[in-house]
């Protein structure tokens, strides 16, 4: 994840490249009039970037939001199964929730596992480790009344819940850097929008051209003075 002065320093750096290409095209255009009889005798086109305003949304890395098992598988079934979940049944959702906090003891354990063994990212072999969660919720889900199977299969909810856990817990293991951000469009919209900093930013253009001139002593010196 970049660091909020590389982010803003690389949209002024493209909005340069960009100034180059326009200046590029310009040399190409130059060369065409020339060699035109009528074109010749009109001006050459060349666009400047006046001030270019940005409203630039971000988050910083470390304040995401942890959620415990119960919260965020919960929430991964009924947006996966949408209307195939009859959440309006409470004895069965009562049971699927009292399931699922139970399911945390796995949870909380496979995290205290990785903490331990003290690395810096999910691992291959630790992304393991949560496997068994999102087999034993499907197979609680295939045994409840209120779940509707048909448009949504079970695999695919099981490979959702799989993917949301393996999320959650890079979001408790790993430790961000305070300094870097989430730019991101799809991490932005997973995320609390109270989360959201936006940043406002105005870039307007100051050329420069080269200058060209005679020192006392016969040199020939050439500097970048603002146009």
């Amino acid at each position: 994840m970049p660091t909020l002065n590389e982010y803003l320093g690389g949209i002024v750096s493209e909005i340069a490249s960009a100034r180059k290409m326009a200046d590029l095209q310009t040399v190409q255009i130059a060369k065409e009039y020339a060699q035109d009889e009528m074109l010749k005798n009109f001006s050459i086109p060349r666009m400047k970037i006046g001030t270019v305003d940005l409203t630039i949304p971000f988050a910083k890395a470390g304040v995401q939001t942890i959620m415990r098992l119960r919260d965020f598988a919960y929430d991964e079934i009924t947006t996966v199964m949408k209307t195939g979940y009859n959440a309006s049944d409470t004895s069965s959702d009562q049971q699927l929730k009292a399931f699922m906090i139970d399911m945390e003891v796995y949870y909380d354990d496979a995290i205290d596992k990785i903490r331990k063994e003290n690395t810096p990212t999910l691992t291959a072999q630790q992304e393991t480790y949560f496997k068994i969660i999102p087999e034993y919720i499907t197979d609680f889900c295939l045994s409840l009344p209120n779940f509707k199977w048909g448009e949504v299969k079970s695999e695919t909810l099981q490979a959702s819940l799989n993917e949301r856990t393996l999320l959650e817990a890079r979001k408790t293991i790993e430790k961000a850097n305070q300094n870097e951000i989430i730019v991101e469009a799809n991490k932005l919209m997973s995320l609390d929008p109270k989360c959201l900093i936006y940043a406002k930013m105005s870039v307007s253009e100051e050329g420069m051209e080269w200058s060209r001139y005679e020192d006392i002593n016969g040199n020939i010196i050439e500097t970048l003075i603002p146009e």
